[in-house]
């Protein structure tokens, strides 16, 4: 009743919002037809996320190049932006430097940011660690949070300036205080990031667990307990799933090594796919059990399998960049689910095969008459 309770407050907010932004959306565009270059900036960040309008990027690029061709710094920033990311157009990392090169000499803080990341990356434009450290300076002197949290990493690797770690979380406190989302997730402060889904996902599993736990302890002594006492198992390894969840959004950040990402990510699914296992296995007939878990198992492969042939295909063969960290966490949690459903399988196949061959030693074992036949 609380999760459904949350839901449909969530959906009630997540209308009026939506009601709220249609109605700027339209302000807006009768502003942007008059030729105001700030609506027309608005406008395009709207159809760029789909806020108030629907997701349109052929529209957004359309009203950023109006804007830019006024001479909107936020216009030719947006362009360079769009550029950057592929979003709409070819992604061309050179007309991107070139319109964040346009807006930063306008002193756009957002477009001196882009410029500097540009050269710290070294793309665009050969990698330069000084000029990279010359624009972010620019930006950060105009209180621009992201410029601040790019400008702690320039010190956290060590870019162009001596490593110093002090001074990099220095400049990311800065970025978090001023509301930026990587810098929070650094210094692990931004417990409001968790999403709407992950909130209702993880109570519910808390509640289940819980419910499923002390519903099972009350067997305890039982003839009953030998099969409540999976069920208790289970429920203590659900309360580590969440346990384990809300570690890794607190400790996990940005700035954790790959390998570390994936084999936290590895061991929480390990834990969550125990669960079903065991539920499966206590709630399913013995017949139906193996089944299931085959289904389960076929679903979660070609997941796996399709799921890395779309990321291969749109961000390695379209972007050229690879996104390495979803990648290979969503890699770690799907083998890490799929791990104990495979050995339920297993263990299922097994008990089943053994009755068989002990019917097969039985009839071995059972003595035959003169004439070679068995008797009766």
């Amino acid at each position: 009743m609380i999760c459904a309770a949350a839901i449909a407050w969530q959906v009630h907010k997540a209308k009026a919002t939506e009601q709220k932004l249609a109605e700027d959306a339209k302000a807006c565009r009768v502003r942007a037809e008059r030729g105001d270059a700030k609506a027309e900036v608005q406008l395009a960040y709207m159809y760029s996320h789909g806020e108030g309008v629907p997701q349109d990027y052929d529209e957004a690029l359309r009203w950023r190049r109006k804007a830019a061709d006024q001479g909107s710094a936020g216009g030719e920033d947006g362009l360079g932006h769009m550029y950057y990311y592929g979003q709409g157009v070819q992604q061309d990392y050179a007309e991107a430097f070139r319109w964040y090169r346009k807006a930063a000499d306008q002193g756009d803080a957002m477009g001196e940011d882009g410029v500097a990341l540009m050269y710290e990356q070294g793309q665009g434009v050969s990698q330069d660690y000084t000029e990279a450290l010359r624009w972010y300076r620019k930006a950060v002197d105009q209180g621009y949070a992201k410029a601040e949290y790019n400008f702690g990493n320039m010190y956290y690797y060590g870019h162009g300036v001596p490593q110093d770690r002090v001074e990099a979380f220095r400049w990311y406190r800065k970025a978090a205080d001023r509301g930026d989302e990587y810098a929070q997730r650094v210094l692990h402060i931004n417990w409001k990031g968790l999403s709407t889904f992950m909130k209702v996902s993880l109570s519910v599993t808390l509640l289940g667990s819980l419910m499923v736990l002390t519903g099972s302890l009350r067997h305890r002594g039982s003839p009953q307990w030998e099969k409540q006492r999976t069920f208790a198992f289970a429920g203590l390894l659900g309360l580590s799933y969440v346990a384990l969840d809300l570690l890794g959004f607190r400790c996990i950040n940005i700035l954790t090594p790959l390998a570390a990402v994936y084999s936290f990510q590895f061991v929480k699914s390990l834990v969550g796919g125990t669960v079903v296992a065991l539920l499966l296995s206590v709630v399913l007939p013995s017949s139906l059990w193996p089944k299931v878990i085959k289904v389960g198992l076929g679903l979660f492969g070609m997941l796996l399998v399709g799921a890395d042939i779309f990321v291969l295909s749109v961000f390695k063969l379209r972007n050229g960049v690879l996104p390495a960290r979803p990648l290979w966490s969503m890699n770690a949690m799907l083998l890490g689910t799929i791990v104990p459903l495979a050995i339920a399988l297993w263990l299922a196949r097994k008990r089943r095969s053994e009755p068989e061959l002990q019917g097969e030693v039985a009839a071995s074992d059972s003595p035959a008459s003169d004439d070679g036949e068995g008797s009766p």
